[in-house]
């Protein structure tokens, strides 16, 4: 009998890029058709490898579409079977995820204290939510979790974090962490989509379901973005496919010589004006080349193509840096924490780059106590007493 296993991860709801409303929506949107396509493939199983929320504390609205599109999947029959990625959990004891408030006979969460089940008679899954690298018992604890699944024709094993063959910075895992004698490995943390041969097995990453940063584009433009469908054969053949779902917004870099600004402004706002107004895209531009003033730059940028794009991120390249500043900019918010805050938000959010700000000031002066202070007043205010919240609901 041939089994199919939709495995996605990263889906990031709630996460409000740029604190655009609009940009949050577009992380629902893609989410609510990732959930009719999977349906629409009479799946058998659903894994979600972690960070379903951007926050350990989402917004009303991503728990509602969390839940809509999970009671979609459990009144077509479908299990759902999901692991806390690091945006889920508190790495504190006493804490609950978001995931809990789903929970019933039939969505489970995965973790070091309810391991494993049993799919379709003889398709043995083993999951574990995440825990950083500092954590020494993961490696003893997957091995260990090898002596019931070799009892099974096939083995499962959902993690949330980065392997060192795939990222060098730090990775969750090393090569030796994850025990070999698994068929297929269902992984989550790294946002491009990533399918390969590993210990006799495979090992996948879906990637993230939406553009959260900058830097996926270029993957997403290779390999999209979406969910895999994992099938497995009678003959214990898994075959594994990238399933494409588009996403609701283009997103468009490009690169720009000062000498050529205006030129390929007009044609940029002529290709702008064809796409579809009502899912304006994301534009980023790099100026480089030439020696000019950022303001005078950015106001002709703005005016050309401010009406026709959801948002514009601008990155600056001049030939020289222009020293004698003119008088129109305030040259005491030319600052490292101005710069720290523009940077992050560029990424994150406001409060995030506050955070930043706040901590590279104390830290730069040995501040430590005032430092874990700020630290602290931040973890209060966004995840504390998550647990009792979901308690209390």
């Amino acid at each position: 009998m041939t089994i199919k296993i939709a495995h996605m991860a990263d889906t990031h709801l709630g996460y409000k890029q740029y604190g655009l409303n609009e940009r949050e929506n577009d992380f629902y949107k893609t989410f609510e058709k990732i959930i009719d396509d999977i349906i629409s493939k009479d799946v058998d199983y659903v894994l979600h490898a972690g960070d379903l929320f951007e926050h350990p504390k989402p917004p009303i609205k991503a728990l509602l579409v969390a839940q809509k599109g999970f009671e979609k999947l459990l009144e077509n029959n479908i299990p759902i079977f999901v692991i806390a990625g690091n945006h889920d959990s508190i790495q504190r004891k006493n804490t609950s995820i978001p995931q809990e408030l789903y929970k019933n006979e039939n969505f489970h969460i995965i973790n070091h204290k309810n391991y494993n089940f049993t799919l379709d008679e003889d398709i043995f899954l083993v999951g574990l939510e995440y825990f950083n690298r500092s954590y020494e018992g993961v490696e003893p604890f997957l091995k260990n979790t090898l002596d019931e699944a070799k009892k099974h024709r096939i083995k499962l094993l959902m993690l949330h974090g980065s392997v060192s063959k795939y990222f060098d910075f730090e990775p969750e895992f090393e090569l030796k962490t994850i025990p070999e004698g698994y068929d297929y490995y269902a992984m989550g943390h790294l946002h491009g989509r990533i399918n390969d041969k590993f210990k006799g097995g495979i090992l996948s990453y879906p990637g993230s379901t939406e553009i959260r940063t900058k830097s996926e584009i270029p993957n997403y433009q290779k390999n999209g973005k979406g969910y895999n469908l994992v099938t497995i054969g009678d003959d214990n053949k898994i075959d594994v496919e990238f399933i494409n779902i588009p996403l609701e917004r283009k997103f468009i870099i490009k690169s720009i010589e000062y000498p050529k600004l205006d030129e390929t402004l007009n044609k940029l706002s002529e290709k702008l004006e064809s796409m579809d107004s009502s899912k304006k895209p994301v534009v980023y531009l790099t100026i480089k080349n030439g020696n000019f003033e950022r303001s005078e730059v950015a106001q002709q940028i703005y005016d050309k193509l401010e009406e026709k794009v959801l948002t514009l991120r601008i990155k600056y390249e001049p030939t020289q840096v222009i020293e004698n500043l003119p008088e129109t900019i305030d040259k005491e918010n030319i600052t490292p924490e101005n710069i720290i805050k523009e940077k992050i938000e560029d990424q994150f959010n406001e409060d995030v780059a506050s955070l930043a700000v706040e901590l590279y000031k104390n830290l730069s002066e040995k501040n430590i106590p005032e430092a874990q202070n700020v630290a602290d007043k931040y973890y209060n205010k966004f995840y504390n007493n998550i647990g009792e919240e979901h308690d209390n609901k």
